[in-house]
């Protein structure tokens, strides 16, 4: 692997991580599933809202969806 090989591995992983901000912004993020759950349980007792918790492949965190269309990974 040349020089210019790794400068174009560096800028491609660049800006996939910034694809990756832009996709998760103004979303709720947590590191565990076990965190997402416990906010969506708190959610539903305060709110009333139900939520459910999916892994996302963009970040590697979690994130909470109304949607009944996702499921969990």
């Amino acid at each position: 692997m040349g020089e210019r090989d790794i400068e174009r591995w560096f800028a491609e992983q660049q800006a996939r991580k910034a694809r990756q901000r832009e996709v998760c912004a103004g979303k709720r993020w947590f590191a565990t599933e076990a965190e997402a759950r416990a906010v969506a349980l708190w959610d539903r007792t305060q709110f009333g809202e139900s939520l459910t918790c999916y892994r996302c492949e963009q970040c590697d965190g979690w994130h909470l969806t109304g949607g009944q269309g996702r499921t969990r990974e």
